[in-house]
């Protein structure tokens, strides 16, 4: 090799023995050892019980958990429910919580670990808890994650007692919801398509279309009133008969707060074993710019001659169920779940060049 060659070779060698060293000590290694063991907030699980709201701020954004008689709610989402594991999974972790190492106290530095929570655009999450009378029993402003602190799926987090400077690392990963919505539970209906007996789009108006099960062992579900020399387009009817199956919720409001019309479109849809949802459709927009706002309400009807399948509750305990969940709220839905709610008949056939 030339001497050219070999100075290449070295300068290349060198470079790559620095980056690697770079790498492992920026990597995120095991902790072996602590220098302090102490509760992330000393007293909290003493007080837990008197926990009555959550606030949460982050990029500059507040959301405000509080507990009702109803069990805990989103205020910024009209008071929708909480799905009661969120805040589980919180207080157990603040509870639980310890801290291991110290870190910077100085508030320059708090950027770099997630903690400069005065930052509108930061991503660190402040989490207040106050009682009923709104004083404030804890405040902790949760950071950066350090991933496989403890090994592989084992993490820790950046934490910051919001009264103090210094940073902490604690010895866990803390999950914090971030947005209204992250709070709640986001399905609200999961009734899957072989339950579904029959849909009737625009019941009760002259454009009224149905697709039904002859009987409760049929699995397809027909088209009525299929016009001479068309034919129903199967993939759309499965699509319909589908709408209700793991249904999620892009955003809530009270159901008041949408100007549903009186002669707003509408689908009822009814299971083998009697229970009936229907919905109500709002639009806003058009084109790619439409978003749906829909309104459910569960009651019981007539299930189909034969035996229910082993397990199935009956359908007025269903309806008890689904109802708490649906009364007195709209959800926007996915305008792929929504679309087919305002489908007429011509769209559940297919196109006229393409029936044989």
């Amino acid at each position: 090799m030339s001497p050219k060659g070999v100075l290449v070779l070295a300068a290349l060698t060198l470079g790559a023995v620095a980056l690697a060293a770079h790498a492992v000590m920026q990597r995120d290694l095991p902790i072996t050892s602590v220098a302090v063991d102490e509760p992330l907030l000393p007293g909290l699980a003493e007080r837990l019980a008197e926990v009555a709201t959550i606030e949460v701020t982050t990029e500059g954004r507040k959301t405000t958990v509080r507990r009702t008689e109803r069990g805990w709610v989103v205020e910024e989402l009209d008071g929708f429910p909480v799905d009661p594991a969120k805040v589980q999974s919180l207080a157990r972790s603040l509870v639980t919580a310890r801290l291991l190492e110290p870190k910077t106290d100085r508030p320059e530095r708090w950027a770099r670990l997630e903690l400069d929570a005065d930052n509108a655009k930061s991503r660190a999450r402040s989490v207040v808890l106050e009682d009923a009378q709104g004083r404030e029993i804890a405040s902790v402003v949760v950071g950066k994650t350090r991933y496989g602190a403890f090994g592989p799926g084992r993490g820790a987090v950046y934490v910051r007692r919001a009264d103090e400077p210094r940073a902490w690392l604690a010895d866990r990963r803390i999950e914090v919801p971030a947005e209204p919505l992250d709070w709640v539970d986001r399905q609200i209906l999961d009734i899957p398509r072989e339950a579904i007996a029959s849909v009737t789009l625009r019941p009760g108006t002259a454009e009224a279309v149905t697709i039904a099960k002859p009987s409760r062992e049929a699995q397809e579900l027909v088209l009525d009133q299929v016009p001479a020399g068309r034919a129903a387009d199967k993939d759309k009817v499965e699509r319909l008969a589908s709408t209700l199956s793991a249904l999620s919720l892009q955003d809530v409001r009270a159901a008041g707060e949408v100007p549903f019309a009186q002669d707003a479109p509408r689908a009822r849809f009814s299971t083998v074993d009697g229970v009936v949802v229907e919905a109500v459709v709002h639009k806003e927009g058009e084109g790619d710019d439409a978003s749906f706002w829909v309104r459910f309400a569960a009651q019981t009807g007539e299930p189909l001659p034969g035996e229910p399948a082993e397990g199935t509750k009956p359908a007025a305990e269903q309806v008890a169920q689904l109802a708490p969940r649906l009364d007195g709220w709209a959800f926007k839905l996915s305008r792929w779940s929504a679309e087919r709610l305002v489908w007429t008949r011509d769209d559940l056939l297919q196109p006229a060049d393409k029936t044989s």
